[in-house]
């Protein structure tokens, strides 16, 4: 009953984006954050057409420039993986919205179909993100005749199809028995890491099983066959080498590695369905019992110590975090996926030597500015600080009766958030020491900046949720999804410091270590002296008890 599925999707879709509650104010932060990102737009359009023209200009002589589809259907598929994968332990388990479905007439793929509407959502702008620019710049080069532009754009809406099932499957089917525990808080946690470790035990076993001498032989048997490089990466998912072949081989070859994608993609749905029928609700069922301690006064007293109010606030603000799955997911376990993928990535490459050599290829000035910018890249993404106020929902009157000052209770949102960032800190900072091997005085210079940096992008990120903050959800997942304030983070966090940190690039009498980290720092002083300054007239005219 396609009816009812479709009725379920479109009420899906009220749900996440209604504009009830939302304010005009808001539409104005989007204007802004669309303008800032539309120059990088043409940056971004612009360096992937370059790499795609570099690439075909050396492959397509020998006859392998089919691998630079092949390499983008697989880098996508994975990505595409990933994000499936949080979104699904997110919309189809943890949503509190799910018990309202449940009594009505309904199959469990009836369910399933409107769950996977807001999370297709996203992979099909991830999708339109890296894969319509690069196929549109190599098809300009490989004179792609009218027909294949028309594959193109159909296996464009099939790409996320088999990565989504993949990863519902194989979450379905564990969530199956995780819930036996009948832990609702524990199974969500576990799920969040699990998704985590998972990833970074697939990319540790291949790179464990890479034989360099074998892969070498089998390189250069494969560059002497026609797309021979396309067969050897794509063998071990398919469906890339047929999205492939349909948009490069032309005539009845294409034709059939294009039926041959359609096929995949029907079975891929067919799966889901039947994987639906057979496990979600069995998974669903009990996930909101939770096993309560009976916990005696005499232990209570035992616990109980004067301490600071900050201190006091930071610990009740951490244990909620990590307490909660929802929040505990969003962020701590996503904001450490970039640090552990390039830990694991560095750790596990055997030639982590010619890339700190790389590094060392670049001035003091320059390696600074490198590792400077792409730490921040990775606070600037952390949901902490842009969930500050959000995550108190409709509690947060009650903090306007506490006898403690309002700048403490912020300042303690924002040590919060800093302190959460350190764990992504500690990461890089093993990293740079232990694999990259960077010379003392360059590392703690960065350790200065990027610990003002944390500090900076927690007060940002508080600054923007106090400005629209959520408070009005029922489900925790209200306070991460159908908002862009996590774009709005990265814009006003991450860009106005890049631009900075290319400035200072591109400035030849900024030679030295040492001027360049005084410039970097005295920028990070000032920036957030005005984010302080901005955050204190927001207290003075008491726009916090304004809150609704």
């Amino acid at each position: 009953m396609m009816n009812k599925s479709l009725l379920v999707v479109r009420t899906m879709l009220k749900m996440h984006f209604s504009k009830a509650g939302k304010s005009n104010s808001q539409m104005v932060l989007f204007i802004i954050a669309g303008l800032f990102l539309f120059p990088f737009l043409f940056v971004y359009l612009n360096a992937l057409n370059n790499l795609v023209s570099s690439l075909f200009e050396i492959l397509d002589p020998v006859g392998q420039s089919s691998i630079i589809l092949g390499m983008l259907f697989l880098i996508l598929s994975v990505l595409l993986f990933i994000i499936s994968c949080v979104t699904i332990i997110s919309a189809f388990y943890f949503a509190e919205d799910i018990e309202s479905f449940i009594p009505f007439p309904l199959q469990p793929y009836h369910i399933l179909f409107g769950k996977a509407a807001v999370p297709f959502l996203y992979l099909y702008a991830t999708t339109a993100a890296l894969f319509l620019p690069v196929y549109f710049s190599f098809s300009s080069l490989h004179h792609t005749s009218i027909l294949e532009y028309v594959y193109g754009l159909v296996i464009f809406l099939l790409l996320p199809l088999i990565p989504f099932t993949i990863a519902a499957v194989i979450i379905m089917f564990l969530m199956r028995f995780v819930n036996i525990a009948k832990n609702k808080d524990r199974s969500k946690v576990l799920a969040g890491i699990f998704v985590l470790s998972l990833i970074i035990i697939v990319n540790v076993v291949l790179r464990l099983n890479t034989d360099q001498e074998s892969m070498l032989e089998n390189l250069a048997y494969f560059i002497q066959e026609q797309d021979g490089l396309l067969h050897m990466i794509t063998q071990f998912y398919p469906p890339a080498l047929f999205g492939t072949k349909a948009l490069t081989a032309g005539g009845w070859g294409g034709l059939l590695n294009f039926l041959l994608i359609i096929i995949s993609s029907i079975i891929s749905i067919l799966l889901f369905i039947w994987f639906g029928q057979r496990f979600y609700l069995k998974g669903v069922l009990g996930i909101n019992i939770s096993n309560k301690k009976n916990i005696s006064s005499e232990k209570v007293f035992r616990r109980i110590r004067k301490r600071a109010v900050w201190v006091t606030y930071i610990q009740k603000e951490l244990r909620i975090i990590f307490r909660t799955p929802t929040f505990f997911i969003q962020c701590v376990i996503q904001s450490l996926f970039g640090p552990v993928f390039l830990f694991i990535i560095l750790l596990m490459d055997t030639n982590s030597v010619s890339l700190s050599g790389a590094l060392q290829m670049f001035s003091d000035k320059h390696s600074l500015l490198i590792i400077f910018a792409a730490t921040l890249f990775i606070l600037s993404a952390n949901a902490t600080g842009i969930s500050s106020l959000s995550r108190e929902g409709k509690n947060w009157h009650t903090n306007l009766f506490l006898p403690f000052e309002t700048k403490l209770f912020f300042l303690s949102k924002i040590a919060t958030a800093s302190i959460i960032n350190l764990v992504s800190v500690l990461l890089v900072g093993i990293l740079l020491i232990v694999i990259l091997k960077i010379e003392l005085v360059l590392f703690f210079f960065w350790l200065i900046l990027i610990l003002i940096a944390s500090w900076f992008t927690s007060l940002m990120g508080t600054y923007l949720d106090f400005s629209q903050p959520k408070l009005n959800w029922s489900d925790e997942q209200e306070v991460f999804k159908a908002r862009l304030i996590g774009l709005l983070a990265l814009l006003y966090e991450f860009v106005p410091l890049g631009i900075l940190v290319l400035f200072i690039w591109n400035l030849d009498f900024i030679s030295g270590l040492i001027p360049t980290f005084i410039l970097l720092f005295i920028s990070l002083i000032i920036y957030s002296a005005i984010i302080h300054y901005l955050l204190h007239k927001k207290i003075a005219n008491r726009d916090h008890q304004k809150l609704i």
